[in-house]
């Protein structure tokens, strides 16, 4: 009798389950709970309790009204885990974690600087500090007190002071605007207008507007078919692009195929093309550039496809451990933190033979008159790139010392960086801190008179004074990874990973257009304020 009873009531959980699935297929995927009672013969009782049904979630936001299938958030969340569908009530916010408490806490744990109770309220679009201070209270997260607010952190002492310290560089140096404010958002219709306006004149290989469409799914992480019904769905996009109607937007077929048309040099011109005109009403933009490199994984159905190399242009290299992909390569201009340029190359690529092609790319297409100093890591320190960046540029290379080369150098580090840990606040000019080094000949650090060595003093300490800069370019990778889906590469073709790697930087740097252009100062390195 009780297994008759439990067979009739899976039986009838399976039903409301496979009603409330057919309706939201038919209602763009998402429906709030007042709908759902209205539009089906569901029970009242189940779609009350829908979130305790494992096949949906509820909206983290608008008090859980909201309900979508667990498959649908999975499949069209981006890489933070968030989906935001467009509802009557605004934006309703779904993530992987399904609730606040764990949503929270993966944030905590996941974000590489932590997190504050007003970046959780705009993350999760409601109240976040209560949430927030009973995880800090339970110790399933950190809370420490950071410039006059709280940061939730990994509760582990090693990943917490990562965090804090990447905190640290959050805020550049130099480049705060005068009066800042509350610019609000950005519009992505904007940014496809504003993408278009550039791209009219530099691309030839596809039209512009699938161009711009493909630069808008670098921020959703779409695949093409869920581009082509996010265009069909949105008439402001449509708007934008000069799509009439819904029929109008290509298919998701030929929206590949633009991809995979579509030349990375072509958007290297669209690329400096708006930095441009960024740079240029930047005071001081041009003056200063960061040049650093980071990995991306390669995209491989199965093991052995890594294990066997199998993925074209991808190789193992190492970058914070071993991986199997691809190695990036910016120039960052210091000021606007804009990548202004952009390589691709193997994972196997050592980052100084990188060097000197990615110096030719920006040499060619910016003008370098007002350019003081290119700043790098030690990965970059030799004198063969020391020297081919004054022929090329005109200006010092300066680099963090890499202490493997010798013993002499290794000291010298150790030099500079104890004195800067004591006297960096009274450091005005090299010469200053050459006064307070201990007056040793060079002799001394096992270094001859007329060797390159005798210069590494006075240059590392010129690195030294403007590290502060380098911080930069972190920055500037963390957005394309955290927002244009830099590290999300879904093609195996080399020449498609490497559209998808330039429309990464396109897409950024798009927005910090859009941001100048309708006159938000505040939001051009902000990429999270996008809607």
């Amino acid at each position: 009798m009780s297994t008759s009873t439990s067979d009739a009531c899976d039986n009838t959980a399976y039903s409301h389950k496979i009603t409330v699935r057919g309706y939201l297929q038919t209602h763009g995927e998402v429906a709030s709970k007042d709908d759902l009672r209205a539009g089906t013969d569901v029970p009242a009782w189940y779609i009350t309790n829908i979130a305790s049904q494992a096949p949906f979630y509820t909206s983290l936001n608008h008090n859980n009204e909201y309900v979508a299938s667990k498959h649908i958030v999975g499949h069209r969340s981006t890489h933070d885990g968030f989906w935001r569908p467009e509802v009557d009530d605004g934006v309703a916010v779904f993530h992987r974690k399904e609730d606040a408490k764990p949503t929270l806490k993966h944030l905590a744990f996941r974000r590489p600087s932590g997190l504050t109770a007003s970046e959780a309220n705009d993350l999760l679009g409601r109240r976040s500090y209560r949430p927030l201070q009973k995880l800090a209270d339970q110790q399933e997260v950190h809370a420490t007190e950071w410039l006059d607010t709280t940061v939730y952190t990994h509760s582990w002492p090693s990943r917490r002071d990562d965090q804090l310290a990447q905190r640290e560089t959050d805020q550049p140096a130099d480049v705060t605007h005068d009066d800042p404010a509350d610019d609000g958002y950005l519009y992505r219709d904007e940014l496809v207008a504003t993408f278009l306006s550039v791209a009219v004149s530099e691309l030839q290989s596809i039209s512009p507007e699938r161009a711009a469409a493909l630069v808008l799914r670098q921020f959703e992480g779409d695949s093409f078919d869920a581009l082509e019904r996010r265009l069909q769905r949105n008439h402001s996009f449509r708007e934008a692009l000069d799509y009439t109607e819904p029929e109008d937007v290509p298919d998701g077929t030929s929206l590949w195929r633009a991809f995979d048309e579509l030349h990375p040099d072509e958007l290297r011109d669209c690329l400096q093309s708006m930095c441009g005109e960024l740079l240029a009403d930047h005071e001081h933009g041009g003056e200063f550039v960061v040049i650093d490199g980071t990995h991306i994984a390669a995209w491989a159905n199965t093991r052995d496809e890594i294990e066997n190399g199998e993925v074209e242009g991808a190789s193992w290299g190492k970058h914070e451990g071993s991986f199997y992909g691809y190695k990036v390569f910016l120039v960052v201009d210091a000021a606007t933190e804009l990548p202004v340029a952009i390589t691709m190359e193997t994972g196997k690529r050592n980052d100084s033979a990188a060097f000197e092609p990615l110096v030719e790319e920006f040499n060619e297409r910016y003008d370098t008159d007002d350019l003081q100093a290119a700043l790098a890591d030690a990965g970059f320190d030799s004198q063969d790139n020391r020297d081919f960046c004054q022929d090329q540029l005109d200006c010092p290379l300066l680099t963090a010392i890499n202490p493997r080369r010798s013993s002499p150098l290794a000291t010298i580090k150790d030099e500079i960086k104890e004195l800067f840990k004591e006297h960096g606040e009274e450091v005005d000019s090299p010469y200053d801190a050459l006064e307070r080094l201990p007056q040793k000949q060079l002799s001394e650090y096992g270094v001859s008179v007329g060797n390159v060595e005798e210069t590494y003093i006075f240059q590392a300490i010129k690195e030294r004074m403007h590290r502060h800069l380098r911080a930069g370019v972190e920055r500037v990778f963390s957005r394309l990874k955290s927002f244009t889906g830099l590290d999300r590469v879904r093609a195996r073709k080399k020449n498609n990973v490497e559209t998808h790697v330039v429309l990464s930087a396109v897409a950024l740097v798009a927005a910090s257009l859009t941001a100048q252009r309708q006159n938000k100062p505040g939001l051009i390195r902000s990429p999270s304020r996008l809607i």
